[in-house]
């Protein structure tokens, strides 16, 4: 599945840490449910989707706006409050209509259309999960397998709020550290709406938060425009392309490495590159890392490499990202500095949607490419199994994530 790249006003952010919540005692771990969201028909509201940086500041990326209409339709447009050039952005978007999803990617001018998402089906849009658009549609839900959920008692900004913290399984860094994932969702008590999110890991005992949304202005049961779920193709839009085909040899481009150092991807002609897309804004790409770094532990003596590069970014960010992850993961980086409109990511090799994985073999031609991030799925593996990578040894001591 696919999922796409993109981001918000930033209220007023207290610094968030774990001592400033005071856990409810004997509290049942289920989330408050909103009886508008449950009764509307139609809701919307606005949010602001920030990157959340070291000591706890957030950077603004994006403005949303989430419109929804029962049964079926629903909108998530995202205005990009940031770009290198300076000049503004067109907003991207996704929405339904009940029939067909519609994806708009304004940073590239590409659009993609499917049949609309069935009930328990994965959005095909990152920019519904950076809306938090499954817990407005279908509040309450039970914490996923394999998540310790938690119920606290949270006073920011002077109000008191109800905090629902979903845990991740703990895992170990190669230095032996504890690293704890986790996405934190407080609710106002009277309402029951959201009132914030944030993601982000605890890694031995030190909170690293990572991306913030916030929402405000809600409305419920109010007409919303008639061309709200209309889909009209963008000026200048084209269709998504599915990326470089197989047997194409990839092209070169120069990046800077995270010492600083310009990085070619010919330097590494000769050995397999598994070359990742990613952004630090980027959900889905933040949580594919962990599995990406177990796999580069088992195959990375075995002429395999990775250079996973940070797109559509911005320099500070990608560099506060590798002060704080540099003990977690090991797979070499690299930045883009391209920026949106000239990167490598779009204007060589067509990716349209972020986390991409190109699968690159020693003759330096693609061998696999694909978008999107799902928890156990093996397509990275059985790509590097079909170029006679071993990738299940037992007896690979750095393995563990």
């Amino acid at each position: 599945m696919k999922s796409f790249s993109l981001l918000t006003p930033i209220l007023a952010v207290s610094v968030l840490s774990p001592g400033t919540f005071a856990l409810a005692q004997d509290a049942p771990a289920n989330v408050p449910v909103a009886d508008a969201l449950v009764k509307a028909t139609t809701i919307r509201c606005k949010a602001t989707f920030s990157v959340m940086g070291k000591e706890g500041k957030a950077t603004p990326f994006f403005d949303v706006v989430l419109s929804v209409e029962k049964p079926g339709r629903f909108r998530v447009d995202a205005t990009p409050l940031n770009s290198n050039d300076g000049k503004p952005k067109a907003a991207s978007f996704y929405m339904s209509d009940g029939k067909k999803q519609y994806e708009y990617n304004s940073l590239i001018e590409r659009y993609r259309i499917e049949d609309a998402p069935k009930p328990g089906e994965r959005y095909m849009s990152q920019l519904a999960a950076m809306a938090g658009l499954r817990r407005i549609l279908f509040p309450g839900q039970p914490a996923a397998k394999g998540v310790q959920r938690t119920i606290s008692e949270a006073q920011i900004d002077g109000k008191q709020l109800i905090l629902a913290t979903d845990n991740e399984m703990e895992r170990t860094t190669k230095d032996g550290k504890k690293l704890v994932s986790y996405t934190r969702v407080w609710f106002d008590p009277d309402t029951k709406l959201p009132v914030r999110s944030l993601e982000g890991m605890v890694l031995d005992g030190a909170d690293m938060p990572n991306l913030l949304l916030e929402y405000k202005d809600w409305s419920f049961d109010a007409p919303l425009p008639p061309k709200t779920f209309v889909w009209t193709k963008p000026v200048n839009a084209k269709a998504e392309s599915v990326g470089l085909a197989i047997g194409t040899p990839a092209p070169d481009f120069k990046a800077v490495g995270a010492d600083g150092k310009v990085v070619r991807l010919s330097d590494l002609k000769g050995k397999i590159v598994i070359l990742d897309f990613w952004a630090t804004w980027c959900g889905p790409c933040q949580r594919s890392m962990p599995h990406l770094e177990k796999v580069y532990r088992r195959v990375k003596d075995q002429g395999v490499t990775v250079l996973a590069l940070c797109v559509w970014d911005e320099k500070s960010e990608y560099d506060k990202w590798i002060a704080t992850r540099k003990a977690t993961f090991t797979f070499p980086t690299a930045f883009d500095t391209g920026g949106r409109a000239n990167s490598i990511a779009s204007k060589l090799y067509e990716v349209t949607g972020i986390p991409t994985q190109y699968v690159i073999d020693k003759d330096g031609k693609v061998a696999a490419v694909f978008v999107g991030y799902e928890e156990g799925k093996p397509a990275l593996e059985n790509a590097l199994r079909a170029l006679k990578v071993d990738v299940d040894s037992k007896n690979v001591a750095t393995a563990k994530p």
